[in-house]
């Protein structure tokens, strides 16, 4: 994984739609709305962010978010409605479930436990956990640290083959089940590896899970509880959670609807056992908190230059 620290204001524009890929078709009528905060902004700044926000609702999203952070101040914009069934509008500080945004999370304290020489991104996943990437062609031995976190493993990703993520059947049956890490790396040895590691690139979810087995075997604490102490806290992020089983999402929040693909209407998928994503994908935030973040990850205040 690689960034650039950018200058000393970071500029960062954070939107999510409910529950970051389920979508439904919104309220009728249903609006956006700016709102700015600090600086000074031309009517042109904000009427461009709710063009963007009226762009994402004509595809048929429930509702937006949206935070642009910059040097002349903060603006929020949001559209459609939080709840389908109530008709609350969505609001700035609405929590969601920010699906693989928890790897940017995870990536960084790796690379924590890098700059303080408890592990190196040349490390393999076999060194680190022995015998868990193996079979139908799978080797750790030849895997390492960099190479989860950049995508570059091969590994197959585990949700494409995970009955809660299939189907509305397969969500309804198992949506408050809990996976354990090693359940959810065992399902991605179930398959081949796409491609020999460093060799070419795939996006799996299957990679963060091993990462943060990483974290756990190294430091004794489980990813969310060293997320929480090297990240939430310090930054005081109030809103955002590294939650382990609990299917809730506290305070007010935006609800998520998904098809998965089927015919026929949408259903709820809020609740959901955040176990199922683990490391690749279970934290719930907001877009102040994720704007903080990102300004600190960027700033250069959680990782060291190199």
């Amino acid at each position: 994984m690689k960034t650039e620290l950018i200058s000393r204001v970071v500029a960062t524009t954070l939107a999510t739609a409910l529950a970051s890929i389920a979508l439904a078709v919104p309220a009728e009528g249903a609006t956006a709305a700016v709102s700015v905060r600090g600086g000074t902004h031309h009517a042109s700044d904000s009427t461009a962010l709710k063009a963007h926000v009226d762009t994402i609702m004509k595809t048929g999203t429930v509702g937006v978010v949206v935070r642009s952070t910059g040097p002349h101040g903060t603006r929020n914009a949001t559209g459609g409605v939080a709840d389908q069934a109530t008709g609350d509008p969505a609001r700035p500080g609405d929590r969601f479930r920010i699906a693989s945004t928890t790897k940017t999370f995870v990536a960084t304290v790796v690379l924590q436990l890098v700059a303080e020489g408890r592990l190196s991104l040349d490390d393999t996943v076999e060194h680190w956990l022995p015998g868990v990437v193996s079979g139908n062609g799978n080797d750790g031995s030849k895997i390492t640290v960099r190479q989860l976190l950049q995508h570059t493993s091969g590994l197959f990703d585990y949700t494409a083959d995970f009955p809660e993520f299939a189907s509305k059947a397969g969500y309804q049956a198992n949506r408050y089940a809990t996976w354990t890490a090693e359940q959810l790396a065992a399902t991605g040895m179930r398959h081949a590896p796409n491609f020999q590691p460093g060799t070419s690139w795939s996006y799996s979810n299957t990679n963060y899970i091993l990462a943060g087995m990483i974290i756990k075997k190294i430091t004794g604490h489980d990813w969310t509880q060293e997320v929480t102490a090297r990240i939430i806290r310090p930054l005081g992020l109030h809103d955002t959670l590294a939650p382990t089983t609990d299917s809730r999402i506290p305070g007010r929040h935006l609800r998520g609807y998904s098809a998965f693909g089927e015919a026929g209407p949408e259903i709820d998928v809020t609740a959901l056992n955040p176990s199922a994503g683990g490391a690749a994908g279970a934290m719930i935030s907001t877009t102040a908190d994720l704007s903080r973040f990102y300004q600190a990850l960027l700033g250069g205040k959680l990782l060291r230059p190199a």
